[in-house]
């Protein structure tokens, strides 16, 4: 079955569900509870309830209850990615305490990220191309390097897929 992550801030699962129905084997389709807690749960009845995995914690942004305990491997890896999404400029751990809004969103898009990896999806969704890459991108070489197993794909190179799976 084909794991794959939707970064819902920027793909929402009734974008890809014409795309998902064409996979033959079935799709397990996630997205993690930073974006749910912002955007509320959804559903499509065809493709099951979108499944909902608890975040990484990251003191200062998740919830109690909805979050859980990194690894010393996911803290690096969370400490690496926030590192390719700005190109080295987020601040320093000892220095996060007053992040600004666009700081915030790239501390999130590391959380969810990560979070994809955690889980051992396949395949991460998102439109995100500041934090994500284009294909082929600088960037997203600097991303795909981090999860060598991990395929991200904007939702145009997604839907390509699903046309190649039928």
């Amino acid at each position: 079955m084909l794991k794959i992550t939707l970064d819902t801030n920027s793909v929402r699962v009734e974008q890809v569900s014409a795309a998902i129905r064409k996979i033959r084997g079935g799709v397990d389709i996630a997205t993690t509870t930073t974006v749910a807690r912002e955007i509320g749960s959804m559903y499509d009845p065809e493709l099951h309830q979108l499944q909902v995995t608890p975040e990484l914690w990251v003191m200062g942004e998740s919830v109690m209850g909805m979050a859980t305990l990194a690894s010393e491997g996911e803290r690096d890896l969370f400490e690496a990615t926030l590192v390719a999404i700005t190109n080295g400029s987020f601040p320093s751990r000892e220095n996060r305490s007053t992040l600004t809004q666009g700081q915030r969103n790239q501390l999130r898009d590391a959380m969810i990220f990560c979070k994809h990896v955690r889980e051992g999806h396949g395949i991460f969704v998102s439109d995100d191309v500041k934090a994500f890459g284009r294909e082929g991108s600088p960037q997203r070489q600097r991303m795909s390097a981090l999860a060598p197993r991990t395929k991200i794909m904007t939702l145009a190179e997604f839907e390509r897929f699903c046309e190649g799976s039928t």
